[in-house]
């Protein structure tokens, strides 16, 4: 092999190792929507939510004021990236990610657990919590 077919191979093994290096850990059981929802008896505020992580890194996640999730409250953006049981979401605007482990109880239900300690005086069901897979949930399209 001649010194420019050396130097064009290096070249591109280097960008595509950089293009790999900079792409997110994504756990692809992870990929798709999840809903959640807390017991209303429970101990903290009612909420339930609807969330799409996307392949490509990037979430939405709306959130409601009811079990049936027609009354919205906010809805929210950002990136995110899971692997070895360890899931980073990072919303936009909002300076420090949130980290939690997670485990897959099934294929279609994963629990989360805040991975840092809990606020003092928040309520602990808002850093526990269990999703479960949805089908055919588009997010609200972003107004920016």
């Amino acid at each position: 092999m001649n010194r420019t077919h050396s130097l064009i191979l290096t070249a591109l093994l280097t960008s595509i190792t950089g293009i790999a290096l900079g792409a997110p850990s994504i756990d692809p059981s992870l990929v798709g929507s999840w809903k959640g929802v807390r017991q209303p008896n429970g101990t903290c505020k009612f909420l339930s939510w609807k969330n799409r992580l996307d392949a490509d890194g990037k979430f939405t996640i709306t959130f409601f004021k009811d079990a049936e999730q027609t009354h919205p409250i906010q809805t929210e953006h950002g990136t995110w990236s899971a692997t070895g049981g360890k899931n980073t979401v990072k919303t936009n605007g909002v300076e420090e990610p949130d980290v939690y482990t997670y485990q897959m109880v099934d294929l279609d239900t994963i629990h989360y657990v805040y991975a840092t300690p809990y606020p003092d005086g928040a309520c602990k069901e808002d850093y526990d919590f269990t999703e479960r897979r949805i089908r055919d949930w588009a997010p609200p399209k972003s107004k920016q």
